[in-house]
């Protein structure tokens, strides 16, 4: 196995070469786990086994964890996910309109190993004969972004693999904590106590993108408008950075937007830079991404028409000596502790 540094990314980033992941040992994987924590992405470039095998991989580390899932649960108590999809299916009018949308696209967009009956999520440009999406963020390029960025128990982690024809493709990545060590301790003050206002606006990720896919992006997104979330918080790898997802951000709480956009045309003028950027442009298939999704951003370029990834979210609970506090002030503190502990309830989580 050969580790080294990503261009890019700051303080942050590694490749991972020559590594068997057929034949690694469950030790081996949760040391590359606790690795990747304090690097925030890393990408182990052309593996040897696919996603059934990939998957419950990853879950080693932590829970799988869709915060439409959790939505989709709460709202409907009594019933599993799969019920909830199957009654969405038949149009039935125990679901509401809007989440019968929402579970017919998702279970497009879910694959099934035909021999564990497990479900992965397609990241693609594929469509179906009827023309139907068949992979969430379906086709063009996307903006930058974190998964769940409006929502405060916004899951941290991410694997991607790229499956097929990802060459001529990009996943881009953008990490902030270099950038806000790097700022004035006054600035730095600023930026600890300022309150994010999140909303959803349709095409602000994947622009010229309508219809049933925005209905995707706002439950995946923001799913509730005026979402407060402070815009510093700490990493599962205890590193502290901007929880910056300009895809939902609306402005400052207290602030004007046009007070606002002055601070975060501060922010841009220092964070957009090339020293922070790496986009990784596939030189073959089968490059596993791991990312962390709090403190770091992620976009996607080139031409993905035919372009087939698989993408797992997870939590790191399992690497981790006590369940992650991203915030460090009340009552977002209270608020996450309240619905973690409700979210593993309804996804009997341990």
């Amino acid at each position: 196995m050969k580790i080294t540094d990503i261009p890019g990314l700051g303080s942050y980033g590694v490749f991972i070469d020559d590594l068997d992941l057929a034949n690694i040992s469950d030790d081996e994987w949760l040391e590359i786990g606790k690795l990747h924590l304090n690097k925030l992405v890393t990408i182990i470039r052309n593996v040897n086994v696919e996603w059934p095998v990939l998957s419950p991989m990853c879950l080693q580390w932590g829970n799988s964890r869709y915060n439409i899932r959790y939505n989709i649960l709460k709202k409907y108590p009594g019933k599993t996910f799969t019920q909830c999809t199957k009654l969405a299916l038949e149009d039935s009018p125990e679901i509401e309109q809007v989440d019968k949308v929402r579970l017919v696209m998702l279970s497009r967009m879910q694959e099934t190993d035909p021999v564990t009956k497990k479900n992965i999520m397609r990241v693609s440009g594929r469509r179906d004969k009827n023309g139907n999406p068949l992979g969430m963020f379906a086709e063009g390029e996307l903006l930058w972004h974190s998964n769940e960025s409006g929502t405060i128990s916004f899951t941290p982690g991410v694997a991607l693999l790229g499956a097929k024809n990802v060459v001529g493709s990009a996943t881009g990545f953008i990490t902030t904590p270099d950038y806000y060590e790097s700022v004035s301790e006054s600035f730095r003050s600023e930026l600890d106590e300022m309150i994010l206002v999140h909303n959803f606006t349709p095409g602000r990720i994947n622009p010229g993108l309508r219809g049933e896919q925005d209905e995707i992006m706002h439950a995946n997104m923001c799913p509730e408008d005026g979402a407060e979330i402070p815009l510093v918080i700490t990493s599962p790898g205890g590193i502290k950075g901007l929880h910056y997802s300009i895809n939902t951000i609306s402005h400052i709480k207290g602030m004007t937007p046009e007070e606002s956009q002055k601070v975060f045309d501060e922010i841009d003028s220092g964070l957009f830079v090339d020293k922070y950027i790496y986009d990784h442009w596939y030189k073959n298939d089968n490059d596993l991404l791991l990312f962390d999704n709090s403190i770091t951003l992620h976009r996607r370029l080139g031409d993905i028409k035919d372009r087939l990834c698989y993408r797992v979210q997870q939590d790191y609970t399992k690497i981790q000596d006590r369940y992650w506090q991203p915030y460090d002030k009340e009552p977002y503190m209270t608020e996450y502790n309240k619905v973690t502990e409700d979210y593993k309830k309804v996804l009997e989580l341990t």
